[in-house]
């Protein structure tokens, strides 16, 4: 066996080392721009939620709604208990009070594909809008 022959067995295994962290690597930024545009469509549907309830501070079902139809359009399915919704209200009226923060708060639990090999692939993202009650 000559000195090519070595060459090109060593090649082969530090090509196969090598692939193996590349793939890694590859499905990591595939899982970063998954999570990214997740969370990009949680906060645009809280602040679709926020937005509605700044102007229906009291429709509760509403804000909900338009959190959850929101986040469906862009491929996220979220129910209710995903959202939590905060106003300051008025403790004699029972209404709200007018320019007190609105406040929508969407949870979602979202699944790695990278961990599969590492473990723990759950992780929650969160997003919180708050706006003004008119």
């Amino acid at each position: 066996m000559d000195r090519q022959d070595h060459a090109r067995g060593q090649n082969l295994v530090e090509f196969a080392v090598i692939l193996g962290v590349l793939i890694l690597i590859i499905v990591g930024v595939f899982d970063l721009g998954r999570a990214f545009h997740t969370y990009i469509v949680i906060t645009n549907a809280a602040r679709e939620g926020a937005n509605y309830g700044a102007m229906h501070p009291a429709d509760e079902i509403g804000i909900t709604a338009r959190v959850i139809i929101e986040a469906l359009d862009s491929g996220i399915a979220l129910d209710a208990s995903n959202v939590e919704i905060d106003t300051e209200i008025n403790p004699v009226s029972g209404n709200p009070i007018p320019g007190a923060p609105m406040c929508v708060t969407v949870h979602y639990d979202f699944y790695l594909l990278t961990t599969y090999l590492l473990g723990d692939r759950l992780m929650t993202l969160t997003s919180i809008v708050e706006m003004v009650n008119y």
